[in-house]
């Protein structure tokens, strides 16, 4: 079985309660939700929060889906405690229905613009290799370019033959490099059960995502530009 997993503190430092923001006409942590629930693969849903706020707002958003509750202690949902390290320890200890075939499908509230195509392309990914899949992006800028300021007001290229030694500065040339884009993550429940190491990529398989449209809300600037994309998207 296939379970949507999103997570949605109400704790925030830079942009306060942004889970429950306003973004168009839905709460943010709705559109992770609604999107869960116009994917013919996901069955449940879960909702994780330490907030009884959001959880009367999420049980009131009309759904064709079961919608599980993961209440969050405290202790779980303070800032310093990263969303991988809680689903490899309480959150499989305390959801005992999940079973080693089962897997999760994280829709980040932050990531609020995903394909559905994309999301129905990870799952079908996940499903036939047997592996964690994250999606992803290139880079807007060439990273053959990076560097990092020095002391003496110098810097020091983060590749060797990186352009700005090299002269070869033309933008056909160079190599694209991709980042997780966090939007969208399939993880099977056996590599949380199986504490597969420290980080939620070892092992796993990156898909390129197709939407042009990217943000990672995290203070008012990204919540202003969400604001101007939502009308887009």
């Amino acid at each position: 079985m296939i379970y949507a997993f999103i997570p949605a503190r109400s704790g925030s430092k830079r942009l306060k309660d942004k889970n429950y923001l306003m973004l168009k006409d839905k709460r943010l942590f709705e559109w992770s939700i609604e999107c869960a629930n116009n994917t013919k693969k996901i069955e449940k849903i879960i909702f994780s929060t330490d907030s009884n706020k959001y959880i009367e707002y999420a049980k009131s958003i009309r759904l064709n889906k079961e919608l599980i509750i993961d209440y969050r202690s405290d202790s779980n949902s303070s800032s310093e405690i990263k969303i991988f390290d809680y689903l490899k320890s309480d959150f499989i200890k305390n959801n005992t229905y999940l079973n080693e075939n089962d897997s999760l499908l994280m829709l980040l509230p932050t990531q609020p613009f995903r394909v559905n195509k994309d999301i129905d392309e990870i799952i079908k990914l996940g499903e036939k290799t047997k592996k964690n899949v994250f999606s992803s992006r290139e880079y807007s800028f060439h990273v053959s370019f990076a560097f990092k300021f020095l002391e003496n007001g110098q810097f020091e290229s983060l590749f060797k033959d990186s352009p700005m030694k090299t002269g070869n500065t033309r933008s056909q040339e160079q190599t694209k490099y991709y980042h997780p884009d966090g939007s969208v993550y399939f993880l099977n429940v056996t590599s949380l059960m199986n504490d597969s190491g420290p980080s939620i990529y070892i092992n796993a398989i990156p898909f390129k995502s197709s939407s042009k449209y990217f943000i990672d809300i995290d203070d008012q600037s990204d919540l202003e530009y969400a604001r101007f994309i939502a009308d887009l998207f």
